[in-house]
């Protein structure tokens, strides 16, 4: 019996080996499923982070954006009443053309005035 009770022994080592090597290969999942997870919540720590920084940036550019449009605005605006024609300094008395002047409807001394001015009449009067 002692024969089979030393292969016993060996027969149990051999199993107790495998067991140990089982369990080296669990314990180094574990610590690698750890080491992952540890790593995934420092991934979303960095993107929630980073989405915090990003939705900043992005209200940031919003009120640049709506700052940028009210002075674009504002300066068509100005340069539209540039282009206005408020007043027009011409001595229409000298040429006597005032309207009041002139009853028929007709521009008298057309042909002295130069095609400017002859556009210009014809379109303010």
């Amino acid at each position: 019996m002692l024969i089979g009770g030393g292969k016993l022994v060996f027969i149990l080592k051999q199993e107790l080996e495998k067991t140990k090597a089982a369990l080296e290969v669990s314990n180094g999942k574990i610590k690698l499923k750890e080491e992952l997870a540890a790593a995934a919540m420092a991934a979303q720590a960095a993107a929630e982070t980073s989405l915090q920084l990003a939705d900043g940036r992005a209200a940031e550019l919003r009120e640049r954006i709506e700052e940028l449009t009210k002075q674009l605005e504002e300066a068509e605006s100005k340069e539209q009443s540039r282009h206005k024609v408020r007043y027009i300094c011409w001595p229409w008395r000298l040429f006597r053309l005032n309207a009041a002047n002139n009853t028929d409807g007709r521009v008298p001394n057309v042909r002295r005035m130069i095609p400017e001015m002859q556009a210009l009449i014809h379109y303010c009067v």
